[in-house]
C-alpha cells in the first residue's frame, strides 16, 4: 500500500475532507469482491472521524497498478493506493514516507521483512498490507495408488511425476507459470535453486545469474 503525495485529500469548502482510496479487488465475483471489505472499512472510519469522507474505488488487481499510474499522469492521484509498484513514484517525490504518516509504535508493529520490501534507500514508503504463502500440493489418493510418499526435493518431484505418468495420470505435475502470479512462482524456483531476482551482495538485478539459468534449464529439460 502506498500513499500518493499529490493527492492530499480534497475539500468541499465546508470543512469536510474527502480521501480517495484506490484498492485492488482479489475476488472473482460479486460474492467475494474486496469491495465489501473496503466499503465496510470506509464506513467504520467515517463514523469514528466526522468530517472525513472516504471515496473507495476498487479495481481489478490485474490492472490497478496501471490504473493508478494513469490517474497520476492525469493529475488525479489518489490519497491512498493499494498497489505493488511504488519506486518510480518515490523517484519523482510523489509519495509520503511512512514516518511522515505513522507513529513509531505503528511502524514498529510491521513485520520487518515486509516493511523492508517497502523501502527505497532505507526509507519506507510502501506499507505492508497483505501477503500470501505458497504451498506445494500433492494428491494423496494418486500418490498412494502409485506407492509414493510426499516429495521432499526436486529429484523426488521428477521421479514422482514420472511414476504418476506411468499410471496414466493426465497431469502428473502442474507447473503454474502462466498469466496469474507467474512472478511469484518464478521467484520460488529461483530461491530454491540458490538464485533470485537480485544479487545478494549489492541488490542489483541478476535474473540471468548462473543459478537461475541452471534452475530453469532443469525445469525445461528435466521436469517439463
Amino acid at each position: 500500500m502506498t500513499m500518493a503525495l499529490s493527492g492530499c485529500g480534497s475539500s468541499s469548502g465546508s470543512g469536510d475532507v474527502t480521501l480517495k482510496v484506490v484498492a485492488a479487488d482479489y475476488g472473482n465475483s460479486a460474492a467475494n469482491s474486496s469491495e465489501k471489505y473496503w466499503n465496510s472499512l470506509a464506513k467504520e472510519f467515517e463514523a469514528k472521524n466526522p468530517g472525513i469522507k472516504v471515496d473507495v474505488d476498487v479495481r481489478s488487481w490485474k490492472t490497478v497498478d496501471a490504473d493508478v499510474a494513469k490517474m497520476v499522469r492525469d493529475g488525479e492521484a489518489p490519497d491512498i493506493a493499494q498497489i505493488g509498484a511504488y519506486a518510480d513514484y518515490v523517484k519523482k517525490e510523489e509519495l509520503y514516507s511512512a514516518d511522515q504518516l505513522l507513529s513509531i509504535p505503528t511502524q514498529a508493529n510491521f513485520l520487518a521483512r515486509f516493511a523492508d520490501a517497502g523501502k527505497v534507500d532505507q526509507t519506507q514508503y510502501g506499507m505492508p498490507f497483505v501477503a500470501s504463502t505458497r504451498l506445494l500440493f500433492y494428491n494423496k489418493g494418486l500418490f498412494a495408488a502409485a506407492g509414493l510418499d510426499a516429495p521432499k526435493n526436486w529429484d523426488d518431484i521428477k521421479a514422482d511425476a514420472e511414476a504418476l505418468k506411468e499410471q496414466d495420470v493426465p497431469t502428473p505435475f502442474a507447473l503454474p507459470l502462466g498469466a496469474e502470479e507467474a512472478q511469484a512462482e518464478t521467484m520460488m524456483w529461483m530461491l530454491s535453486g540458490g538464485g533470485g531476482y537480485t544479487d545478494a551482495v549489492d541488490g542489483s538485478y541478476a535474473v540471468d545469474a548462473d543459478a537461475n539459468i541452471t534452475t530453469f534449464e532443469w525445469l525445461q529439460k528435466e521436469l517439463v
